[in-house]
């Protein structure tokens, strides 16, 4: 999680409804070591949930998120602050935009991770491609649910 609060918000929800929880921040920018270290935290664990804020294309974030995935423990991220994380991040399967970190959202997004609710909510603006700026990934409205 980017930030160690909304780290602790994170795995205190999800503990609060019955998982076993590990946080480690890592911050906006990660270094390398905090990488490795976070890799490796995550090798042999039933699923990493990864908190993502404003990752642009040079940001060390899209290398954790690698990193994670190359583990092959099933990776979700969670988008701090708005929706369009995900274009820089083409090889996640799971997603979910929270738009904020207060508490009303940690335990919403919480709620969806554990299947305690379903995820509702649609785009209210357009995604554009990463490498194609003028595509749009997700149009506004997009939104699954399961």
């Amino acid at each position: 999680m980017p930030a160690s609060r909304s780290a602790r918000a994170t795995v205190s929800q999800l503990a609060a409804l019955g998982f076993t929880t590990t946080a480690l921040s890592t911050g906006t920018a990660p270094t390398q070591a905090v990488v490795d270290r976070a890799v490796a935290a995550a090798r042999g664990k039933d699923a990493v949930v990864v908190g993502t804020y404003n990752v642009t294309a040079g940001s060390s974030q899209k290398t954790l998120v690698a990193g994670l995935i190359a583990t092959g423990v099933p990776v979700v991220a969670i988008a701090i602050r708005n929706p369009y994380d995900v274009a820089q991040l083409p090889d996640l399967k799971g997603y979910l935009a929270s738009y904020s970190w207060t508490d009303v959202e940690v335990r919403a997004a919480a709620r969806v991770l554990a299947g305690r609710v379903a995820p509702r909510g649609k785009l209210p603006v357009p995604v554009q491609r990463a490498d194609d700026p003028g595509a749009v990934l997700h149009p506004i409205g997009h939104g699954l649910t399961y």
